[in-house]
């Protein structure tokens, strides 16, 4: 019934939208189509890729990735600070000298104490962030000026690169330690006017003399589209940007093919993969289980879900390209080993009922059926959830659900920001958590540990290695599939960059009629 209420809805996006009245984007703005509003517009809980995507337009951090694809946009270089840190020989010791000169978008100078302010709602017990963290090593740090000094505890080699994640934004010394979604930032545009559920405008900062160079004047964001009106208006010139389900990329796929101007496919470090909610009776203790679903999937029927060029099927926790990444399969990435399944799975149902947590379109519901059937297959009944909001409830500790349907990625470019994320035990909290197999293992724990104290590509084969072990023996999770950004614009558009670790450069898009 929830499927076939998607279907519904989807069928009624393209009636209502057709019938409608057509609104013609403005000439000097980017207009950006979404189905939901954003959880969250502070910097500090910014999570999901859409949310990186506006962060990225507004915010300016002491580092930072540049507005470039390919290899050159993961090379991390100085933003606010006038050069990467000094760093002790003890790497215990960072130093940021910040260039004189920049403003929030309210006037107001950026100061050293403008970090340390965004350092302190990273570990409000009140926002919970979950930047938290990021900064577990740091001991103390210290504003004096344009100089910032920050200590650790003990050596963190990905310490910078975790500098340049959006929770760090430059912000006002009085920003609250609590959710605040229209708070000045220092990038290239700024929060102008927000309506929630309805719209969202940036408009350029006046204040911004960084490297980037936008010309969009204003990003329009509009809220409430049906996921089969966005392919519409997209090709009728109605918005400019917008995430179009699998089905309709296929379409316009066959449509602009070879027009890389409109169309684009990037490989990204994007992972999919089953959340199996280690804290639930059916799976809490009972790794024999979770060793079967991996055994059970059909990785090629869910990839074929996510259309031409979507992904790769995959059963690893790191993503090719990715430091770490080794090129082995614990389980069946070409079909599913059902023999091998059961035989994990026998003794082990414990009643065999499970409660699936899928978001609520069609695609999320497609998968959810391809993933029950295959456990149908060892014995497991599964009822799937589609509910507005319930896969948002996962991150909540407590959540009554055993299988979650999660896309995620590394925050930056380092193994640790994905193991760390997913592994990790310590990281769980009340809400807000990343880690929603509740997966806590005090092993692991110091396997993660001793593999950061390493360095180079002996610390990069300590955390793939780990990775692969955990798969092979408590497989909290099930991964099925590594993949691609898949990017369409109107024909107004006239410059799309896809930056490898953000996502679309919205303030660096251009219009053809500008």
């Amino acid at each position: 019934m929830a499927v076939l209420a998607v279907v519904i809805l989807a069928f009624l996006g393209v009636v209502l939208y057709k019938g409608g009245r057509r609104q013609a984007p403005p000439k000097d703005a980017l207009v950006v189509t979404q189905t939901q509003d954003f959880a969250s517009l502070d910097p500090a809980l910014a999570q999901s890729r859409e949310a990186w995507e506006l962060e990225y337009a507004t915010c300016a951090k002491l580092v930072d990735y540049p507005a470039t694809g390919g290899y050159r946009g993961t090379r991390l270089v100085p933003e606010i600070a006038d050069a990467l840190p000094r760093i002790s020989a003890d790497r215990l010791t960072y130093t940021f000298t910040l260039r004189p000169g920049w403003h929030l978008s309210d006037g107001s100078p950026v100061t050293a104490r403008s970090f340390t302010r965004a350092f302190e709602r990273a570990r409000s017990a009140d926002l919970v962030s979950p930047a938290e963290p990021y900064l577990r090593e740091v001991a103390w740090w210290k504003a004096h000026g344009r100089t910032l000094t920050i200590h650790l505890r003990t050596p963190a080699p990905d310490f910078t690169q975790r500098l340049a994640l959006p929770y760090f934004c430059a912000v006002p010394d009085w920003a609250p330690d609590k959710q605040s979604d229209t708070l000045p930032s220092a990038g290239p545009f700024a929060i102008d006017r927000y309506r929630p559920g309805r719209s969202l405008v940036l408009r350029r900062n006046p204040y911004y003399h960084g490297s980037r160079r936008p010309t969009l004047q204003r990003i329009v964001y509009r809220f409430g589209a049906f996921s089969s009106q966005i392919r519409l208006e997209l090709e009728q010139g109605d918005a400019d940007y917008g995430v179009v389900t699998p089905a309709a990329f296929a379409g316009l796929a066959e449509r602009f093919k070879n027009d890389r101007r409109h169309l684009l496919v990037v490989q990204q470090p994007t992972v999919a993969y089953l959340a199996l909610n280690t804290a639930r009776p059916l799976f809490e203790d009972n790794p024999w289980l979770r060793r079967a679903i991996n055994y059970a999937l059909d990785r090629p029927a869910l990839v074929r879900l996510f259309g031409p060029d979507g992904a790769i099927p995959s059963d690893q926790y790191l993503p090719p390209g990715l430091p770490g990444y080794q090129a082995q399969h614990v389980y069946p990435v070409d079909g599913p080993n059902l023999a091998k399944a059961r035989e994990l799975a026998r003794g082990h149902l414990r009643g065999g009922h499970a409660v699936f947590l899928a978001c609520g379109t069609q695609d999320c519901a497609e998968r959810a059926i391809v993933v029950a059937d295959a456990l149908r297959k060892i014995g497991l009944k599964v009822r799937i959830d589609t509910s507005p909001g319930q896969i948002t409830l996962a991150g909540v500790r407590g959540t009554r659900f055993d299988i979650a349907d999660v896309i995620t990625r590394p925050d930056y470019g380092d193994p640790y920001g994905l193991v760390d994320k997913l592994l990790d035990g310590r990281v769980i909290r009340a809400v807000g958590n990343s880690n929603i197999s509740y997966y806590a293992s005090p092993e692991v724990n110091h396997a993660i540990d001793a593999a950061q104290r390493l360095e180079g590509v002996t610390r990069d084969r300590a955390y793939g290695q780990l990775g692969i072990e955990v798969a092979r023996t408590d497989a909290p999770l099930a991964a099925y599939a590594v993949l691609n950004a898949r990017v369409f614009v109107s024909t107004r558009v006239g410059c799309i960059t896809y930056q490898p670790v953000y996502g679309f450069d919205l303030a660096g898009a251009c219009l053809s009629s500008a």
